[in-house]
């Protein structure tokens, strides 16, 4: 299974946060999907991309990026999320 997160340049998000997501999307996926590749990208748009898998573990996934996401405070740098 392959998980692609672009995230929109507009909004100007930082190499290390970018890069501290992609540890917490890989570490959280990988307990569940441990042939998972995750990809953390800056691009024109935001868009989630999950390939290799079925609509189930589709939607599996989105939940789980979800719940990553919300769970900021845990994954991203300090120095970040002080600003």
């Amino acid at each position: 299974m392959k998980v692609e997160i672009i995230i929109d340049r507009k909004h100007q998000v930082s190499q290390s946060i970018m890069d501290a997501l992609y540890q917490a999307l890989l570490t959280r996926l990988g307990e569940h999907y441990p042939d998972v590749q995750v990809r953390v990208a800056a691009g024109s748009a935001m868009a989630m991309n999950v390939t290799r898998a079925s609509r189930e573990e589709k939607e599996e996934v989105e939940a789980l990026v979800q719940s990553v996401w919300e769970d900021a405070d845990s994954w991203m740098p300090e120095e970040e999320s002080a600003a």
